[in-house]
């Protein structure tokens, strides 16, 4: 088993530049410090103007900006604009030269009313980000599999964005002869996408694995119902594998059909017999299933529109592309082929881009 992912997404996911705890001085104890600060810098500045020019108020105030509530960035605000309107009264620099030191004041303001309104201190916000992207990957990760089985995924997201549309959740039943894998495709791409994925996740993560495979896309799809997504849809394929026999079933939800490698003829093939509609669209939609076996050497690959589709071609182009990239691969293995189509994705960086690939050896 092995599990390939662009090198920026797992990186950024796992940085541990940002504190992992709030700072120790904080509360009132912080505003004191940052008060006093204020005030030392302003009777610098008073003192020596040249030395301490004005805008070294700026650091006092991007400190409480980024670590306190907006009542007490107001405090601070309004002692240094009552300063700044001292100094302009009592000295010949006039409001002009003040201009840029009141330009950061009033962006910084705006930092600080959009984080109180979102309700999310800075360094936590940001780490909080970071660990429900962490837990959207780990929801995907590919546990290891009975010896004769591999598979691999790849994502990349739009732009380079932190959160994409695209995304996995796999399952393993406890006695290991069963694989379940959903991979899904919600409307839009990038972090505009990123909030919806995080909730199907989170709805099909407790669905998969604990309920029978032929409800799983009819259980998502009530989901989005109740949930009335009115900005959007998903996509999603869920694939069921026997480990043990090699047979498999396929439902579809308005995604792209899902390739069978046949060893024994040496071919793709689309298991694309019947697809249900896109997950919540229509109430109570049926998703039947297409079954299949995988033999010695036989492949499953399932993949998101952003591996085939662009503005300036047609799918069946892509879909063409698609399959005489995996036909090229094939007498090298099929090792590293996700990485290779989600990079080469017809889409290229204005769409979310993701594939997942089984084989059996």
């Amino acid at each position: 088993m092995s599990a390939i992912l662009p090198s920026r997404f797992p990186s950024w996911a796992e940085r541990r530049w940002l504190p992992r705890t709030m700072p120790a001085l904080e509360g009132g104890a912080l505003l004191a410090v940052v008060i006093v600060s204020v005030a030392a810098l302003a009777v610098a500045h008073h003192l020596w103007p040249t030395a301490v020019p004005v805008v070294s108020l700026v650091p006092p105030c991007l400190v409480v900006t980024m670590l306190c509530p907006i009542g007490e960035v107001r405090i601070v605000f309004g002692l240094v604009l009552a300063y700044v309107g001292f100094s302009s009264l009592t000295t010949d620099e006039g409001i002009t030269r003040n201009l840029p030191l009141l330009i950061s004041l009033a962006l910084m303001y705006a930092l600080a009313a959009s984080r109180s309104h979102h309700g999310a201190a800075a360094f936590a916000g940001n780490r909080m980000l970071g660990d429900l992207r962490t837990r959207l990957l780990k929801m995907g990760d590919i546990p290891t599999l009975p010896r004769g089985w591999h598979a691999e995924r790849s994502f990349a997201t739009a732009h380079g964005n932190a959160f994409a549309g695209d995304f996995n959740v796999t399952s393993r039943s406890r006695c290991g002869s069963t694989l379940e894998v959903v991979l899904a495709d919600v409307s839009g791409k990038g972090q505009e996408a990123g909030t919806r994925a995080l909730v199907l996740a989170g709805a099909l993560g407790g669905v998969i694995g604990s309920t029978e495979p032929e409800h799983v896309l009819p259980m998502a799809n009530d989901f989005l119902e109740r949930d009335g997504w009115d900005e959007g849809f998903a996509t999603a394929v869920h694939v069921c594998l026997d480990m043990t026999t090699g047979e498999a079933t396929v439902a579809s939800a308005g995604h792209p059909p899902a390739m069978h490698y046949d060893a024994g003829c040496g071919r793709w093939s689309a298991l694309d017999e019947v697809r249900g509609p896109a997950l919540g669209l229509t109430p109570h939609a049926e998703y039947p299933q297409v079954r299949t076996v995988l033999q010695r050497g036989d492949a499953l690959l399932i993949y998101t529109d952003g591996i085939i589709e662009s503005r300036a071609r047609d799918l069946d182009d892509g879909i063409d592309w698609m399959l005489g990239v995996a036909e090229a691969r094939g007498s090298h293995g099929f090792s590293g082929l996700v990485k290779r189509l989600v990079a080469g994705g017809r889409a290229g960086d204005d769409d979310d881009r993701a594939a997942v690939l089984i084989w059996r050896d």
